[in-house]
């Protein structure tokens, strides 16, 4: 599917322009957000071209709009671009992100107030504003749909002393309308939106997975890894959640990410940091190649643990690697020479690893039949059963239980 970055610009009541935002759409619907991008993700892809294009050129030298949630305001690139050239409107996160966020966010919003930016609430977090009032209270602007625009909006502006930027504007009379209660002003009416780039989503993930991919194969300490996870929303909220999940139970809650990274440790901080990566891009593009590529990772993992546990490690990433060629429609040798991986992994795909490539090839076997495995009641006479206990030496029962949990915590992990 395609999509575009376009820009709009904006009007003050003098009919000139003051600013144009900067949106993510679909092609052939201009006004629609694509549900399939998370709101993260689509903040990425906006300050990344920001960031190619220089806001100057982009906004003219008037002021860029841009939409973020606002867990997305501790996105690193934000602090590359000139608060005095940004009016940041925030949206509600799309899913709970915690105190922790909230008030690093408002910080965030602190500093770059200092400094000359201007923050507009969207009209949805009106509904949710006992959540998000800190920030609410801190935004000079309510941004609402012409469409949308109600007398309590309108009243609430006036009592918080809030502007309004009225958007969508079709009509004249829409025109008039928004101008006896507007400060700013958007809308195909006054100005149609230029796009600035045109791309396919899953081809712009898979390039910016690959070098994230990269980067985790260089990492040496916790810190490093926290440091690339806290400038990700998504991949901050993920790793909370999954560390205060039921996968490992903690018996305090996690509530930060240095917290969260010490407590997993280098090993287990890359694998998740490679399941958060590519299911960005899975979500869109193959989501079924996506889960069997992750159970298959912790079901290697598994029998190597009990087979060969010195290389548990080693076996995960084979797991995980075992279908990128077809998740990537690239070569799998080229790919892993690309992100630095050990020579060990390389040779388990072709061979000359022979433990590598045993427990590569019982993992296949067991993963490929999982459904019939998984549904059949007589696990001591079932025939993939029989073989991969013959490859391995792992007892039948154990194998399917290993599997089980494999399939088990794959789905969790997709869930979170």
């Amino acid at each position: 599917m395609s999509f575009v970055i376009a820009k709009q610009p904006a009007f003050d009541k003098d009919n000139k322009i003051v600013a144009f935002e900067v949106y993510l759409r679909k092609k052939d619907r201009m006004y629609e957000y694509p549900k399939e991008v998370p709101y993260n993700r689509a903040a990425f892809i906006i300050l990344e071209i920001i960031s190619e294009h220089g806001l100057e050129k982009i906004g003219e030298g008037k002021r860029v709009i841009i939409n973020l949630s606002i867990d997305s305001l501790i996105n690193k690139t934000l602090s590359t671009l000139d608060p005095n050239k940004l009016i940041i409107e925030l949206l509600p996160p799309q899913v709970h992100v915690g105190s922790v966020v909230l008030q690093n966010a408002a910080k965030v919003m602190d500093a770059m107030i200092k400094t000359g930016a201007l923050f507009s609430v969207s009209q949805d977090l009106l509904h949710s504003t006992s959540l998000y009032q800190d920030i609410y209270n801190k935004a000079h602007f309510i941004s609402v749909d012409i469409n949308k625009l109600d007398n309590e909006t309108i009243l609430k502006s006036r009592s918080d002393n809030k502007k309004l930027i009225i958007t969508r504007i079709e009509t004249q009379k829409e025109y008039e309308k928004a101008l006896k209660v507007g400060t700013l002003f958007e809308g195909n009416f006054l100005g149609k939106p230029i796009i600035l780039k045109e791309f396919q989503i899953a081809p712009y993930l898979k390039s910016t997975l690959l070098k994230l991919m990269a980067i985790i194969h260089t990492v040496q300490s916790t810190k490093e890894v926290a440091n690339i996870v806290s400038s990700d929303v998504g991949m901050s909220a993920k790793l909370l959640r999954v560390v205060n999940s039921a996968y490992f139970s903690p018996i305090t809650e996690i509530k930060s990410i240095e917290q969260a990274c010490a407590m997993l440790g280098l090993k287990n901080l890359k694998n998740f940091l490679m399941v958060f990566a590519m299911n960005d891009y899975m979500s869109v593009e193959n989501p079924q190649l996506w889960k069997r590529s992750l159970i298959r990772a912790i079901l290697a993992e598994s029998l190597a643990s009990l087979y060969s546990p010195n290389d548990a490690d080693k076996a995960y990433l084979i797991g995980m690697f075992s279908l990128i060629d077809e998740i990537l429609d690239m070569d799998k040798i080229s790919f892993l020479k690309d992100i630095n991986v050990s020579r060990d992994i390389i040779d388990g795909f072709t061979g000359a690893n022979k433990i590598l490539r045993l427990i590569l090839d019982v993992t296949t076997i067991l993963e490929e039949n999982a459904d019939s495995i998984l549904s059949s009641e007589d696990t001591t006479s079932h025939k993939y059963l029989e073989h991969a206990e013959k490859q391995i030496g792992i007892d039948k029962a154990k194998l399917k239980s290993l599997l089980k949990n494999a399939v088990d915590k794959a789905e969790l992990v997709l869930k979170l």
